[in-house]
């Protein structure tokens, strides 16, 4: 029998703690009928590891750990806890895992310590009725990582005595997905991988069954016309002669140029469903290169939406792609500019003249901004004007009422008014009833701000604060002025 091809692979292995001065050296070809790999490692634990990955290398192999294996302690046996078990087996087994879009974060490193990493398959109770199960697509032999220890061995037994063990990916949306199926067949263990996804008889997915759940306002008519102002035609025989700009590269230039800003919800864009009234603003700013003739229309289209804004018009987008909050049309204003600023700036890179359109869109949105909102401003200095007049009107109301009470209404009415309040820090100026608040003032603080005013009439000014004029009174200052000699102070 004749060898074709040799792969020799050298271990050194040295006592654990040892150093070795051996450098391990990858993979290299000898000759063509020869290879050769040099490691070094440690004896024990670290040869065994080391070994095993060599092993999944050379086959192959990948890992599974199977976790939450129900089994009872052995020490009590009315208690149970969840265990742990790693197995190899072909890398095919994890193909369809690893394309869908469920193999996100199944990756991580060994539990069993080994320098590879291995994917986590919970362990699930098994279905009575087997056909209520999708059809097997790969099917392989598989054996434990450490075949010595008691759940791998708990494991085995368990599967030789002819039951079946169902591992579903851990849940991430609620939805249980069974994608392998552990099972003995003829004293053998197998793994079997079982199909997740659509089957090719099925008929095909609707467009509302994507990826962001069941959307109904995709933008499907729009897409077809995407589709065709960005078809491939055969290259020109001129073409394959530039080298600095093949058309391949070309094309990908100009697919990801007309795609850098396009909203594919309808919901979750305004400016593409009022088309007719910034076009051809959309069209243009997608190109590669403009002229003054280009800056001049998206000028015009920019201008028209200024206009409908200034006369207050409603905005032609459907119910569907309406996501205002609040002020219906101010918001709608609001989120289209924003939108139309994004779309602008997305291309604003490309030349000077995509620029000029951008600062444009700029000018305007900054004076839009900067504009009170007339109604507004308008309605609250209204409610004001009718809430001081409502209050000194009530005012005046309380005060004739107090003056036609009796002695004993009076008092009583007082009583009624002076309610015990919180204590707080006042300061020396502040009365006692002086009012906290901007509210309406009731009869007590109108008649107590009535007799402040006529003793802040009687009032004599300290005549310290008379004489500093604006400034602050300055006490005792003959402390400040030289003493007499031979003057002594008296205590």
């Amino acid at each position: 029998m004749v060898i074709e091809h040799c792969e020799l692979l050298l271990i050194h292995i040295v006592p654990v703690g040892d150093d070795t001065k051996i450098v391990d050296k990858a993979n290299r070809q000898v000759s063509p009928q020869l290879n050769s790999e040099v490691y070094s490692t440690q004896s024990g634990r670290h040869l065994y590891n080391r070994l095993i990955q060599l092993v999944q290398q050379h086959y192959t192999l990948a890992s599974t750990t199977v976790t939450g294996i129900p089994m009872k302690e052995e020490q009590n046996a009315s208690s149970s806890a969840n265990y742990d078990v790693e197995i190899l087996h072909p890398f095919s087994v994890h193909q369809d895992l690893l394309k869908s879009a469920h193999g996100d974060g199944l990756v991580i490193p060994s539990k069993e310590g080994l320098p590879t990493e291995t994917i986590t398959l919970k362990w699930c109770t098994p279905k009575s009725n087997v056909v209520e199960m999708h059809y097997c697509t790969d099917v392989h032999r598989v054996t434990p990582v450490d075949v010595n220890s008691r759940p791998s061995s708990c494991l085995t037994n368990f599967l030789l005595s002819g039951r079946a063990v169902m591992l579903e990916q851990p849940k991430k949306t609620g939805i249980k997905v069974i994608s392998h199926m552990l099972a003995s067949h003829g004293g053998e263990i197998f793994i079997h991988a079982i199909h997740t996804g659509r089957s090719l008889l099925e008929d095909p997915p609707s467009i509302s069954e994507g990826c962001g759940g069941r959307v109904t306002d995709y933008r499907i008519n729009d897409f077809g016309e995407f589709m065709k102002e960005n078809r491939l035609a055969p290259a020109l025989p001129n073409m394959l002669e530039e080298p600095e700009d093949p058309p391949l590269d070309r094309a990908q230039s100009h697919l990801e140029r007309m795609s850098r800003y396009w909203p594919m919800v309808i919901g979750e864009t305004i400016i593409f469903n009022m088309a007719s009234h910034i076009d051809p603003l959309p069209t243009l700013i997608v190109k590669e290169t403009l002229d003054e003739d280009d800056v001049i229309e998206c000028r015009k289209a920019i201008y028209h939406v200024v206009g409908m804004e200034s006369r207050n018009e409603a905005l032609p987008i459907t119910s569907s792609g309406s996501r205002a909050k609040g002020p219906k049309r101010d918001e709608q204003y609001r989120q289209m500019w924003s939108e139309l600023e994004a779309l602008v700036g997305a291309h604003a890179s490309t030349s000077p003249m995509h620029q000029r359109i951008l600062d444009c869109i700029l000018d305007c949105k900054k004076t839009d901004d900067s504009k009170p909102s007339p109604r507004k401003g308008e309605k609250s200095v209204k409610e004001e004007k009718m809430d001081v007049e409502s209050q000194a009107e009530q005012s005046w109301k309380e005060l004739e009422k107090y003056e036609k009470m009796t002695e004993r209404e009076k008092q009583d009415a007082n009583k009624a008014d002076i309610a015990p309040q919180p204590k707080r820090q006042r300061t020396g100026l502040e009365g006692p009833f002086t009012p906290t608040g901007a509210g309406p003032q009731n009869l007590l603080s109108l008649w107590t701000n009535r007799i402040k005013s006529v003793h802040s009439r009687r009032h004599e000014e300290f005549s310290g604060r008379q004489e500093s004029g604006e400034g602050i009174a300055e006490l005792y200052k003959h402390l400040n002025e030289p003493k007499e000699t031979g003057e002594q102070t008296k205590i």
